[in-house]
């Protein structure tokens, strides 16, 4: 089960599974909409991929509907672009806007994407915003879920222009630079309660 707010990527996403022969089914719908729009069900992982957290202005709402989404001792499992990453986005050396406290920037750049370099687009505005991993992690916890664990990874399946592409397919840091995290990752599982056990259990 897949959703996703575009009515393009949930088309390509259904072309996809099902030239995979894989039984999938995709919703289109705003994120902060997704209960209603599965119809109640929860589900026992929720996988929020890279570079979706810095198109939501309410990180809090968010995590709220994750934990709705999940069962009881269900897991949610984030993949994110490092806050540090965004904030030398420019060169991979320089902090030009802020990792920490930020506002949303306005990104209005010509050309494709690192999906399709070639594509052209009508409409190249967008708006995102940096969400501190202290704020994600807050979020996180404050909906009821408890952190099993947190890495920071030193690759990236994103083409920075000055990162480095290695054998393996994922982006690195150009050798003799200073070190610093390109990812991060978390887990984070809802509770299996009491009365949960007996429901399952009767």
């Amino acid at each position: 089960m897949g959703l996703d707010f575009s009515p393009a990527a949930v088309e390509a996403a259904t072309e996809l599974a099902k030239d995979c022969g894989l039984p999938a089914e995709f919703v289109c719908a705003d994120v902060y909409d997704a209960i209603e729009a599965l119809g109640g069900r929860t589900f026992d992982i929720v996988y929020t991929g890279i570079g979706a957290l810095g198109w939501l202005p309410d990180i809090d709402r968010w995590a709220k509907v994750v934990a709705r989404l999940l069962r009881p001792g269900g897991v949610l499992y984030l993949l994110e672009i490092h806050p540090i990453v965004v904030g030398v986005v420019g060169d991979g050396r320089t902090i030009e806007q802020d990792i920490f406290q930020a506002d949303f920037v306005r990104w209005d750049e010509p050309g494709g994407t690192y999906a399709a370099p070639e594509a052209t687009f009508s409409h190249t505005a967008s708006y995102e915003r940096v969400h501190a991993i202290s704020e994600v992690i807050t979020a996180v916890l404050d909906s009821g879920l408890s952190l099993e664990l947190f890495h920071e990874q030193s690759y990236t399946n994103a083409p920075w222009p000055w990162a480095v592409k290695g054998d393996d397919g994922f982006w690195r840091l150009p050798d003799g630079w200073p070190r610093f995290p390109l990812t991060y990752s978390l887990r984070a599982r809802r509770a299996v309660l009491a009365a949960d056990d007996a429901r399952s259990n009767p």
